[in-house]
């Protein structure tokens, strides 16, 4: 009887042993973390603005722009001419000439810039160098997937009809009312439209 109670006893003890090891192994276990790991390459990404079109939005870009407005492309009596509220602009940035640099449309619509036939629409090389100032256009603008001299061409409708602008000798025609009428009723499915809903272009203020 002795014996039994003493075996009852060691099993007891060797229970309780057991159990104690056990929990303080899952005390220390180390719990899971709840925390979202965010990686140095997706921190060093900059946030996308899904409100406009990414085409027209490059802070860096329009202030570039700005400087370019405001000290080389326009006059000193043009900048005390135009008010506060009318010095900005829209631009679109694409590579027309498949050369892996990409070309930037600059969009002036305001009152200062603009007339019955339409507005000044400045086409500038990715180093800000002016290829073509347009004169009385009225965007949109379509990029058409065909080319010709190994430039896109544009299509643009003034008045009533369709105007294909063809790149030569280092610009496209600047007045689209007087080039040369398109021989297509309407641009291609294809072709890519630019500032055709200014809300979805941002706007810059120089």
């Amino acid at each position: 009887m002795k014996n039994i109670k003493i075996s009852l006893l060691s099993l007891a003890l060797l229970f309780a042993v057991a159990s104690c090891k056990q929990n303080k192994d899952e005390s220390s276990a180390t719990p899971e973390s709840t925390e979202t790991v965010v990686t140095t390459e997706d921190a060093g990404k900059p946030a996308v603005n899904s409100e406009f079109q990414e085409q027209t939005v490059d802070d860096g870009l329009a202030a570039k722009i700005t400087d370019y407005l405001n000290n080389s492309f326009l006059k000193a009596e043009d900048l005390k001419a135009i008010s506060a509220e009318e010095r900005h602009f829209q631009m679109y940035t694409i590579d027309l000439n498949k050369d892996g640099k990409k070309e930037v449309f600059v969009y002036l619509n305001s009152p200062y810039f603009c007339g019955s036939g339409g507005c000044t629409v400045l086409l500038l090389s990715e180093d800000l160098n002016l290829i073509t100032k347009f004169t009385v256009t009225r965007p949109p603008l379509f990029v058409e997937p065909s080319e010709k001299n190994g430039w896109n061409v544009l299509s643009v409708q003034s008045g009533n009809e369709w105007k294909e602008l063809v790149y030569n000798n280092g610009t496209y025609p600047s007045n689209p009312s007087i080039a040369a009428k398109a021989s297509y009723a309407a641009p291609d499915t294809k072709a890519i439209e630019i500032f055709g809903n200014k809300v979805t272009a941002k706007t810059y203020t120089f």
